[in-house]
């Protein structure tokens, strides 16, 4: 049984907790996590999700996940990272860059600068088939085509990711 802090409209805990798989009330959100590492040449690792998930299976997608019960963003960065991929988000190779309120959840964003060899890896092979290093190009085409999963914030961080490159 996965556990989920509650937090209200403003992003505020209200204290309740809430357990994964019901239905939140309208005004009450739980917090998500998407995790992006980036590379020195601008690239984004992706992985493609385990054909045998309920949600988006076999998609290629961003890392992350639910934040459990106690975890803040942070936190929850670290281990969804962690988890999925093997690879370690500290304070100097991290940075939040936004956060998205949806229907029921705030999502934060989160890059990763690190230069690892999608080889070294280590997967979570319950939910991660396989990872590569993709260009921006190359995440808004699939995201187009449909082998990417469409985040609603997906043009946003690849505008932000281009003037990374291009202060």
């Amino acid at each position: 049984m996965e556990l989920w802090d509650v937090y209200d409209h403003c992003f505020q805990k209200t204290g309740r907790i809430h357990e994964r798989g019901n239905p939140l009330p309208p005004g009450e959100y739980h917090l998500v996590v998407a995790v992006y590492p980036v590379n020195s040449q601008g690239q984004v690792l992706i992985q493609k999700r385990n054909p045998d998930l309920k949600l988006m299976p076999g998609l290629w997608a961003a890392t992350g996940g639910s934040a459990l019960q106690g975890e803040d963003a942070w936190a929850a960065c670290q281990r969804e990272l962690w988890e999925e991929l093997g690879l370690c988000a500290t304070k100097e190779n991290s940075e939040m860059v936004a956060v998205f309120k949806r229907i029921d959840s705030f999502n934060t964003v989160w890059l990763i600068h690190t230069d690892v060899n999608a080889e070294e890896l280590k997967l979570q092979k319950e939910e991660v088939s396989d990872v590569r290093w993709v260009s921006v190009a190359e995440l808004k085409e699939m995201a187009k085509n449909g082998t990417f999963h469409y985040y609603r914030y997906l043009d946003w961080l690849a505008d932000y990711l281009i003037s990374l490159r291009n202060p």
